[in-house]
């Protein structure tokens, strides 16, 4: 990927390289506007879901898979892109119209349009045996991978009704 230049500033700045990140960098780009992303894992959190079977218009890919086609999308057309730089802290537009990105590596972004799209991330219980069994019987999404687990014994965590509703 491309280094973002911190010393121009960009109309569209996506912060963010899951899929509504790539969507909106593409969308930005195909109508001629200069765009940048930064992304701390571009992806985003579907790089940590191996089966995916929701996505309509495709049977089954893995999260790995479907990451790697939006970056792939993204860099058809004329995207400036960082990979693996987390923002750190967001100055509102001064005087000169341009918000301020400040990234944990000390890189500094400017636009004068910034989307947000930060996603989500799985909150992990951090129990023995999580991160040794994640995508092999440990799963964050009920409704991505809850029908891998059909007529099995499971054990549902999660807060208020979601848990009941995901077992």
């Amino acid at each position: 990927a491309e280094k973002l230049n911190a010393k121009d500033a960009f109309d569209v700045l996506v912060i963010g390289g899951g899929p509504a990140g790539a969507a909106a960098a593409i969308y930005a780009a195909r109508k001629g506007i200069r765009t940048g992303v930064a992304a701390e894992r571009f992806g985003g959190q579907v790089l940590d879901t191996m089966a995916i079977e929701n996505f309509i218009s495709v049977k089954e890919t893995e999260g790995p898979k479907l990451a790697r086609a939006l970056e792939e999308h993204v860099r058809e057309y004329d995207v400036d892109s960082m990979n693996l730089q987390r923002a750190a802290a967001l100055i509102p537009a001064g005087a000169d119209g341009l918000h301020e990105v400040k990234m944990d590596s000390g890189a500094s972004l400017k636009a004068r349009t910034l989307i947000l799209a930060t996603g989500a991330r799985w909150r992990e219980m951090n129990v023995p045996g999580e991160q040794e069994y994640r995508g092999r019987g440990v799963a964050y999404c009920p409704h991505c991978d809850g029908p891998l687990f059909k007529g099995k014994r499971v054990a549902v965590i999660g807060g208020g009704n979601s848990g009941v509703e995901a077992a």
